[in-house]
């Protein structure tokens, strides 16, 4: 994090000022997996006849790190679906009547738990400026693009290595042409903008408020 304090003494009263031992702890394992993970850390492949490193494995790599350390600062405790359902906040009248019903339940319990919530919010507690040049990297200076909008993007290719093993292989930063839904647009977009992106986020979650 030295990137973002001027001296070794500005970061540790940062440290010092964090509310409490347990929150102070939560602090050092993160920023030390993400030093590991993501910082200095890249994929390192051991075939005969292959390159030791390969970008887009790299990429890959440091995206997902990244996105499950965002999803590890969650404030409220994970709840299954089934869970959420059940319980009598909810509020839910039992049968349930039809798929349409039960798909309106789905979708509040994604607005309230879904992972993606915690990767928004980091998003959107970013800087204007910050903001908007992230969203000047997807389109161009007019993009009409919003921050949530980037946020879910890159969480879905998150999701799409997940679920479906599909590598990273346009976050390096040169101007690539990409297909969004029917929409095509320029994404300058690196790994090195979304590691930006979770440093000043890591700083902000942990200040006192």
């Amino acid at each position: 994090m030295q990137d973002h304090f001027n001296t070794r003494d500005d970061f540790v009263k940062f440290f010092e000022d964090i509310d409490d031992d347990d929150r102070k702890n939560l602090f050092l394992k993160t920023a030390a997996f993400y030093l590991f993970l993501v910082k200095k850390g890249h994929l390192v492949v051991d075939v005969k006849g292959s390159n030791r490193e390969v970008d887009y494995l790299t990429d890959t790599y440091k995206h997902i790190a990244i996105f499950s350390l965002m999803e590890s600062l969650r404030d409220e405790t994970f709840l299954e679906f089934y869970d959420f359902l059940k319980r009598r906040k909810t509020n839910v009248q039992f049968p349930i009547s039809c798929r349409q019903e039960l798909d309106q339940w789905h979708r509040k319990y994604k607005d309230e738990f879904g992972s993606i919530r915690q990767s928004i919010r980091f998003f959107k507690s970013l800087n204007s400026r910050r903001r908007s040049e992230l969203i000047s990297k997807i389109g161009g200076s007019n993009s009409n693009w919003s921050i949530d909008k980037i946020a879910k993007y890159l969480y879905e290719k998150r999701s799409k290595f997940v679920h479906e093993a599909k590598l990273v292989a346009d976050m390096s930063g040169h101007p690539t042409a990409i297909f969004i839904g029917e929409e095509i647009v320029v994404s300058s977009l690196s790994i090195a903008d979304l590691s930006q992106v979770f440093e000043e986020t890591l700083i902000s979650y942990f200040k006192p408020a």
